[in-house]
């Protein structure tokens, strides 16, 4: 008879088998726990004349002297060519402080660039020098400027107003002298020679209007949609825009009759009557007369002169929904600085925008 014989297993080898379990789930772990990079996401296929630059930056702050397009937000201060849309930011001079959060720029009629900022005022001359005028405001932030028919630089800041004389002096105004608000957002020259003074201190914000000797308070007792205001501009047919809100709500105030001491035909507009939103972030004229009212949530709302909207969001070609700045530059493209980056509608897409 023929005996049955055990053949003892190798140990070695009857570990592993036994060891099984353990070393699958030792992998899976590792595979799992792995640090790895996901695939980046698909590169966003603009329309044509569409462009963006400056991506993930927030710009507050557009300016266009010669070639130059000055452009500011909480990145700090860059310069583009804006025919060619390329960075000359390396060719700037070093400024005297750190430009930190940027709120506004504007060059003035000698071609110098000034610059509000979360910790003051600065100004870059014609010859690159910088020059710091922290020290004559109320409060170091700034955040608004315009360029007077007096040709006086006023400056809005978190505790009131600075007024540049063109000799150089300054002088200061606060709520005792007829501001509605201390925080000063907005302000705008008009063409009669006045000045316009946007407050943003919700509930008891409002806008100023300073003509001479003459001050008139708009709140939202009187025709604003919202108390704080947030942008102001007059078009080239003298009417004055006052965007105004918090968040989502607000609206924009049309004032076509203020010079001539009527306020009757003013009119509110909101989202339920065509704009894309309801707080009026930004506004900007072409030169074909269309008027750009940007908002803070809901995209970019085209107006035209006879009545008609059109809205433009993030998914027709927009770097987002908000719209903080706007200006066009000679060659009839639009600029918008944006929360998430620059954009540019080149002057035929504007055309076709209708």
């Amino acid at each position: 008879m023929i005996e049955e014989q055990y053949i003892q297993p190798d140990k070695k080898e009857a570990g592993i088998w036994k060891n099984l379990p353990v070393w699958l789930l030792m992998a899976f772990l590792a595979w799992w726990l792995w640090p790895f990079s996901p695939a980046p996401p698909p590169k966003r296929v603009l329309p044509p004349g569409w462009r963006h630059f400056c991506q993930g930056d927030q710009i507050r702050g557009l300016a266009l002297a010669d070639d130059h397009l000055w452009v500011g937000g909480l990145f700090g201060l860059k310069r583009f060519n804006w025919r060619s849309g390329l960075d000359t930011s390396a060719g700037i001079a070093t400024p005297p402080v750190d430009l930190v959060r940027i709120e506004a720029l504007l060059i003035d009629p000698s071609g110098n660039l000034w610059v509000a900022h979360e910790m003051g005022l600065a100004c870059l001359d014609r010859n690159d020098v910088w020059h710091d005028h922290t020290s004559a405001l109320p409060d170091p932030k700034s955040m608004a400027l315009c360029w007077s028919q007096q040709s006086e630089l006023w400056v809005g800041t978190w505790r009131g107003v600075a007024v540049r004389a063109p000799a150089g002096e300054w002088r200061q105004y606060g709520v005792a002298d007829g501001l509605p608000g201390e925080r000063v957002r907005a302000i705008t020259a008009d063409s009669a020679g006045g000045i316009w003074i946007g407050s943003y201190i919700s509930p008891d914000g409002g806008l100023l209007h300073w003509s001479d000797d003459n001050q008139r308070v708009y709140t939202t007792d009187n025709l604003l949609a919202h108390a704080n205001v947030a942008a102001l501009f007059e078009d080239s047919r003298g009417r004055m825009w006052v965007g105004t809100g918090f968040f989502d709500r607000g609206g924009v105030t049309l004032f076509p009759d203020w010079k001539k001491g009527d306020i009757s035909t003013a009119k509110i507009m909101r989202q339920a009557d065509g704009l894309a939103g309801n707080k009026g972030r930004s506004f900007c004229e072409d030169r074909d007369g269309v008027i750009w009212i940007g908002s803070e949530l809901d995209g970019l709302t085209r107006f035209s002169e006879d009545g008609s909207f059109k809205i433009i969001r993030e998914s027709d070609g927009l770097i987002g929904n908000e719209i903080m700045c706007m200006l066009q530059d000679p060659d009839g493209n639009l600029w918008l600085g944006q929360e998430y980056g620059l954009c540019r509608l080149d002057a035929l897409v504007l055309a076709n925008l209708r």
